[in-house]
């Protein structure tokens, strides 16, 4: 049975399959928010046996139509040199039969990003310039890891900013580069701004009702997500 390999940004991303069965758990490399770390974590993946790839978590909205909690399919991922990489379309065609009538899925491009896109100008100007839907900041790594070995990979994510919702740019400060979160480096943050504690409140909700959906899914999709 070919095995498949998940690349998350963050570890909680990474806890959203905990509700797998042991055996049937894939396996898993956290990113922690870094395209190259992601490349990385994918083509160890594919050196330990893994015959296919999935880019999982949460992303941004681009999409005015997207709001936190909703899911997306990526038909194609567009990296920061201008490359398109076309996703699985058999896996992907798959997966979203499966979860037809039980959970709403965009089908839709991502593009990637080396950096936080915080606010709803620098959405919509991604938007304008990509036709993207969503914004993440591993999928393309994953999406060259995949191009490079010569394997399928797909990209799920979950929107946990909308493209009207600003967030805190200096919360990605907060995560370690093995995709844990420091929560003294964001409270030392968040002492010199007070003002920004209440998108802080506004994002963590979102990001909730992102995890909650991506949870979701896992369990609908099975520890294989559907590949054949």
């Amino acid at each position: 049975m070919d095995r498949i390999g998940v690349i998350t940004g963050l570890v909680g991303e990474a806890e959203c399959l905990d509700g797998l069965a042991a055996a049937e758990r894939p396996a898993t490399e956290v990113a922690g928010a870094s395209a190259v770390r992601a490349r990385a974590g994918a083509s160890a993946l594919v050196s330990r046996g893994c015959r296919a790839l999935l880019s999982f978590g949460v992303a941004g909205g681009l999409d005015p139509a997207l709001r936190a909690g909703d899911l997306v399919l990526g038909r194609s991922v567009r990296a920061t040199d201008g490359r398109t990489f076309a996703t699985d379309e058999a896996w992907r065609e798959r997966l979203e039969a499966a979860l037809d009538g039980l959970v709403p899925v965009a089908i839709a491009d991502v593009v990637g990003s080396e950096r936080m896109v915080a606010t709803p100008a620098e959405k919509a100007a991604l938007r304008q310039a990509t036709g993207a839907a969503a914004v993440d900041m591993e999928s393309h790594g994953v999406a060259q890891a995949a191009n490079e070995a010569g394997v399928p990979f797909l990209v799920l994510r979950a929107i946990a900013d909308g493209a009207a919702d600003a967030i805190p740019e200096w919360v990605l400060d907060g995560v370690a580069a093995d995709g844990s979160l420091d929560p003294k480096r964001i409270a030392a943050r968040l002492f010199g701004r007070p003002w920004s504690v209440w998108s802080l409140i506004g994002a963590a909700r979102n990001n909730g009702r992102a995890l909650k959906s991506l949870r979701r899914v896992a369990l609908l999709a099975g520890g294989r997500f559907r590949f054949a």
